[in-house]
């Protein structure tokens, strides 16, 4: 089997001496970790995940390839398999989406200003901000593609995956302090009980493009690849590794 672990917003494949997927290199020493622009669009992340999976020697080349994706990952895998880029799609069997924001995140609304754009004052922030990201290099297309609404948009455009099998997960609880801030949010304005709740930036049901694979995980959204932003060792209670080994063999015995 090929294996893929695609990494999402934000933080690359590799910081700082840490992996996205906290030790699953080395569990996964022959898979495919392939590096996208961080911050850029879901289009822009989407082509260059395509390129370096087509361009990627695996062991096997002729075996089935399966993409696990973490956060805006999921977005990215499912537009190159829509579109079938680098002929993706031909030689993929599954997607597993882990913490996606199939219909984007409210945490995105409220740093674009999206929720009060008549707002002045928001208005004023979401100008300052976007000067900002620009002033660091930083692109905010991929933040905006994010938001409910462009979620919304791209889900429209972008209804399926041909027929390829897709295994979504999703997490609840936060442990840091920032994440139950967030968490805490998106509980207050979910109209529904999956849409309360949430992994710190991500709602189960925003996560549930495809129907749960099994149930939440009781992790937040980086204590799902292993992560916590809780010092002094930063690393998640989560059994991550477990959890994902189930979602490798979920996606190779299909």
């Amino acid at each position: 089997m090929n294996l893929v672990f695609a990494s999402g917003f934000l933080m690359p494949q590799r910081f700082l001496g840490q992996e996205y997927f906290r030790n699953v290199r080395a569990t996964y020493p022959e898979a495919c970790f392939p590096r996208v622009p961080v911050t850029g669009s879901i289009e822009t992340r989407a082509r260059a995940l395509a390129a370096q999976i087509s361009a990627f020697v695996f062991p096997e080349p002729r075996a089935p390839t399966h993409i696990i994706a973490h956060s805006m990952a999921g977005l990215d895998a499912r537009l190159a398999l829509h579109r079938n880029m680098s002929g993706l799609s031909t030689r993929v069997a599954s997607l597993s989406t882990i913490g996606t924001p199939h219909s984007g995140t409210p945490i995105a609304d409220v740093l674009l200003g999206e929720r009060w754009r008549h707002s002045t004052m928001w208005r004023a922030m979401y100008r300052a901000f976007y000067r900002a990201a620009g002033a660091l290099g930083i692109s905010p297309d991929g933040l905006r593609d994010l938001t409910t609404g462009s979620a919304r948009q791209f889900n429209e455009k972008h209804p399926d995956i041909a027929a390829i099998p897709c295994h979504c997960y999703a997490g609840t609880g936060a442990d840091a302090y920032l994440l139950r801030l967030t968490s805490a949010y998106i509980r207050s304005v979910g109209q529904t009980a999956d849409e309360r709740d949430n992994d710190g930036l991500v709602s189960v049901a925003s996560a549930s493009w495809k129907p749960l694979a099994e149930p939440p995980w009781p992790a937040d959204h980086i204590g799902q690849v292993g992560h916590s932003l809780v010092p002094p060792e930063f690393a998640s209670r989560f059994a991550h590794l477990e959890a994902l080994r189930r979602v490798v063999w979920r996606a190779t015995s299909g």
